[in-house]
């Protein structure tokens, strides 16, 4: 069975690089599951469930972590990232 997704680098309107991240399916990034994170620049693998996970570089909120369809993901903020092919 052939993997249907692609890999993309997930940063801050600021430009510093928060994860890399394998998206399965199409459209926007509305949530990112833990365990799909390849890359961690920001340490939110570890965070529990309730965290606010920040940009280490201008401090502005990236999403929560919570857990959807009983799997830990982040929940992102709209308009905070951008998401660039790998």
């Amino acid at each position: 069975m052939v993997k249907k997704g692609r890999g993309i680098k997930v940063e801050c309107r600021c430009g510093q690089l928060l994860f890399q991240y394998y998206k399965a399916g199409r459209g926007r990034l509305i949530k990112c599951f833990l365990e799909r994170i390849q890359q961690d620049h920001v340490g939110v693998v570890e965070m529990p469930t309730g965290s606010r996970p920040l940009c280490p570089n201008c401090g502005r909120e990236i999403g929560f972590v919570s857990m959807i369809r009983g799997r830990p993901a982040v929940k992102i903020n709209q308009g905070t990232v951008k998401e660039t092919r790998t």
